[in-house]
């Protein structure tokens, strides 16, 4: 069923991560260590959109096309239009002077909000999950003592919210309570074997796709939890994966080992619904 094929998009961009694709195939991602957000045209040219300064570590598309940027040694969630302008959405915990510990990954939900995961820069420290009102700005901590908190989704139909673990190794979800003011406990989906999850995405089928960073593969996890398939994934060091394209069946990753973005074609459309990619 996944006889997967990955093809090189673009190359030269140093430690990639945190992608989301457009209408028109233009992916947007992170370059990490340099601290730069570039653009990958449909035709595979590379361009720099902005040096934040920071470590950037995944950005997500808006219906307005601007995107949201998770950059965690500036600790900000900034907003960031395609010319490269950046405005700080949040960066403190409502009620404290606490600044986030150093956003990773996050997902836009109902009613226009942000969750997002806040790891901080050391994996043996606990991290924490956030949520964020775009129009407000307001923030709310919905999670401590995380290992790790890193990919993060949504399912189909709104109920609960995904969080790669990274630091042990497992996924964990949350059922969201009160149109998400609150999360239930949380529960574990699954435990991977010593793969490190990193990027996470659903396909149209329920199945989530998990990219484990160091182990160089794609798990793919049934909806009851069941893992159905582990698949090279192009290099040892995927970093995330998301979908894209016109039909949403083209399924993208970010390789470090390659300096990469690939892209194969799924079986199944990826989830639409909390994606990344519009």
């Amino acid at each position: 069923m996944f006889d997967v094929t990955w093809q090189i998009v673009a190359s030269g961009i140093v430690s990639p991560e945190g992608p989301a694709v457009d209408r028109d195939g233009n992916i947007f991602l992170v370059s990490r260590w340099t601290g730069k957000v570039v653009q990958v045209t449909s035709e595979g040219v590379v361009h720099e959109l902005v040096d934040t300064g920071g470590k950037p570590q995944s950005v997500a598309l808006l219906p307005t096309g601007e995107l949201l940027l998770a950059d965690a040694k500036n600790h900000v969630l900034q907003r960031m239009t395609r010319q490269g302008e950046l405005t700080t959405i949040a960066s403190r915990v409502d009620g404290t002077s606490e600044e986030f510990l150093g956003p990773n990954d996050l997902v836009v939900g109902d009613d226009n909000v942000v969750y997002l995961t806040d790891p901080g820069l050391d994996l043996e420290s606990p991290g924490q999950i956030l949520r964020i009102e775009l129009d407000s700005g307001a923030v709310t901590r919905l999670a401590i003592g995380v290992a790790f908190p890193n990919g993060i989704t949504i399912n189909e139909d709104g109920r609960w919210l995904y969080v790669a673990e990274s630091a042990t190794a497992r996924v964990l979800r949350f059922e969201l309570l009160d149109r998400g003011h609150h999360l239930g406990p949380a529960e574990v989906f699954i435990e991977l074997d010593g793969h490190l999850p990193d990027g996470i995405a659903f396909d149209a089928e329920g199945r989530l796709l998990i990219a484990c960073c160091g182990a160089g593969v794609l798990d793919v996890v049934a909806s009851d939890g069941q893992l159905v398939a582990s698949i090279p994934a192009g290099g040892p060091g995927c970093t995330n994966c998301v979908f894209g394209g016109d039909d949403f069946q083209t399924l993208y990753i970010t390789e470090d080992e390659q300096q990469a973005v690939l892209k194969t074609r799924w079986p199944v459309p990826g989830q639409r619904a909390y994606s990344r990619s519009l």
